[in-house]
């Protein structure tokens, strides 16, 4: 049985001390310490947030063999009882993680969620172990959970043509995920969601850019004989050719998404051009619309005729105006 709560007996003597003979064995106090526990994050972040998923790490050294263990978890407004995994109740099943009756070793706790209570708190895990001799040993852990992860809108493989293709719309609104054609595009009620568009032109190569940019203008009068200019009023986004490289797959919530988009880089660009598979880019969108930061991921480009050209982009965005 654990003995993880202890009753210390206090006993008075009054009047006369009695000395009786022992037992040499019975004055013997076990030799040792008691195991030396240590709790640690697998592949541990900067920062940590509510729903993010952890792997504690428990590693221990005993002089006898360990016989239990348990796991405490609390913040400092309320506490967690863990029940899977290998625990129970909080109590740690040894045999579950292969280490009852050694005397070192290394156990991981798998899936452990921050919940979104734990936000902006300290969360402590404390492990105890108990070895054969009784004795107790613990290590304990913090993380520092910071605010509730803001949601982002994604829009996967959203594919656009260019000005001569008659299968694909070159205009792309951000705030819904719609893809517009040219007449979409100049409909009244759509004239200012026209974040982006794209197109292919000798200077450009492959292109994304806004309703302003100079060569988007050229491409779809020449290509398409399209006025942009006559989209009124427009969408006027800007752009931010990024500069290192992006982890975009990993990006899930604003904070992430800031952090990447704020790197090195001009943010007031008016299109990226020469884009390849690969190439990850920023978006500020117009005042208008909120001024919503983006990344999009060029996931595709096919077609290598004029009426063929289409390009597939991913889009993570930021869901509320600025």
């Amino acid at each position: 049985m654990m003995k993880f709560l202890k009753n210390g007996l206090l006993f008075a003597l009054a009047g006369a001390f009695v000395f009786t003979a022992c037992d040499p064995a019975e004055d013997e106090t076990p030799v040792g310490s008691a195991p030396n526990v240590t709790v640690s994050v697998e592949n541990e972040q900067d920062a940590y947030v509510p729903g993010d998923v952890i792997n504690l790490v428990v590693d221990f050294t005993a002089d006898a063999p360990v016989v239990g263990a348990t796991i405490n978890t609390e913040t400092e407004e309320f506490t967690i009882t863990l029940t899977a995994n290998g625990i129970s109740d909080n109590v740690i099943d040894l045999n579950a993680f292969n280490v009852a009756s050694e005397t070192e070793g290394s156990f991981t706790i798998p899936g452990f969620e921050i919940p979104e209570e734990a936000a902006n708190l300290t969360l402590t895990f404390t492990v105890e172990m108990e070895d054969g001799e009784g004795r107790l040993g613990e290590g304990s852990l913090d993380v520092e959970v910071g605010e509730n992860a803001v949601a982002i809108n994604e829009f996967t493989a959203q594919l656009l043509g260019g000005p001569q293709n008659p299968d694909y719309g070159s205009f792309f609104d951000a705030v819904e995920g719609e893809v517009y054609t040219v007449s979409e595009a100049f409909q009244a009620e759509n004239t200012d969601k026209n974040d982006l568009v794209f197109w292919y032109g000798s200077t450009s190569g492959y292109a994304i850019g806004a309703i302003d940019d100079e060569n988007a203008i050229i491409a779809f009068d020449s290509q398409a004989g399209v006025n942009l200019e006559n989209l009124n009023p427009s969408s006027e986004s800007r752009f931010k050719l990024l500069v290192g490289d992006i982890d975009f797959a990993s990006i899930e919530n604003e904070e992430q998404l800031l952090n990447a988009f704020n790197g090195d880089g001009n943010s007031d660009e008016t299109r990226v051009s020469d884009l390849n598979i690969g190439d990850v880019f920023g978006i500020t969108l117009d005042a208008e619309r909120g001024s919503r930061i983006g990344l999009i991921e060029v996931e595709d480009i096919s077609g290598d005729s004029p009426s063929t050209r289409s390009i597939t982009i991913n889009v993570k965005i930021q869901a509320e105006d600025n």
